[in-house]
């Protein structure tokens, strides 16, 4: 009766067919994994080709090549940022957000993994745009891939903040002071919760006049991007444990055990007391 019961367009095999000339051309489309239809491409068809998602795939790999690039990383860096963008796209997180920012922050992701001494604010200088902006999106796509990083070690940028601060053939000697007082911030409660490139900072310098380098908070300052009341700050926190009281050969020689209390603890006590003195001198006039 001429019916069809049944009809699959999708085949598995191979067919060939003959074109005008007299060769053999393959009949058919083929549909990758993870495609919506096939590619549509011959007379009276319109576009390259591709899907709009293969093309937003293949300008995010083209983005990322250009980050690694420009922040001299190595190639296995592309595949894995590749790969969280795709996992963002299918999750839709690319909505109204902009391609290069999750770009970036895909490729942020994998320096975090890889312990890499890149920071977020070399991917602003880059790409001349806001590091909070940056900042947002990264945070939002960490958020939403349920990612758990490891947490920023600040000796990670020691040895590159000590390079660009020129201390000739002592910079190994400055390096390995810096580590030190990193190591001893961490056991004092200073690290907790505090940017890494402060305490860079306030390492580098105390280190710097350790070996008799007169660097100066505007050097320091300029090199790790920091605001002058943030090196300021961490200089007075260090200098209220009793590592600060130590003097050069101590410090190098000693390992004090005990730690002391965080910065908040202490400027609370500190607030308290003078809340009470000010309440006597009161009460006594």
């Amino acid at each position: 009766c001429g019916e069809v019961c049944e009809e699959n367009t999708i085949v598995s095999e191979v067919t060939f067919g003959e074109a005008a000339s007299g060769a053999a051309v393959v009949q058919g489309s083929f549909v990758r994994a993870g495609q919506t239809r096939a590619n549509m491409t011959g007379p009276g068809r319109f576009g390259s080709g591709q899907e709009s998602r293969e093309m937003t795939l293949y300008n995010s790999r083209r983005r990322i090549q250009r980050l690694t690039t420009a922040l001299h990383l190595s190639e296995h860096y592309i595949d894995t940022a590749q790969r969280y963008f795709q996992l963002a796209l299918n999750m839709q997180i690319t909505r109204g957000r902009r391609a290069m920012y999750v770009s970036a922050a895909c490729l942020y992701i994998v320096c975090r993994q890889e312990k890499n001494s890149v920071m977020l604010i070399d991917f602003t200088d880059v790409l001349r745009v806001s590091v909070f902006k940056l900042g947002a999106t990264f945070a939002k796509l960490v958020n939403l891939l349920n990612l758990q990083l490891p947490i920023v070690d600040p000796s990670l940028y020691i040895a590159r903040f000590a390079g660009m601060l020129q201390f000739g053939d002592k910079t190994q000697q400055v390096i390995v002071d810096a580590s030190r007082l990193v190591q001893r911030m961490d056991r004092d409660w200073i690290r907790t919760g505090r940017r890494p490139a402060g305490i860079c900072g306030a390492c580098l310098l105390i280190a710097a006049r350790l070996h008799n380098f007169r660097r100066t908070q505007r050097e320091i300052i300029q090199v790790v991007k920091i605001a002058d009341t943030t090196l300021r700050r961490r200089l007075d926190e260090l200098r209220l444990t009793p590592s600060g009281n130590l003097s050069v050969s101590d410090f190098r020689g000693l390992w004090l055990e005990q730690s002391a209390d965080p910065p908040a603890f202490t400027n609370n006590r500190i607030k308290a007391r003078r809340a009470m003195l000010a309440q006597q001198e009161h009460q006594q006039q």
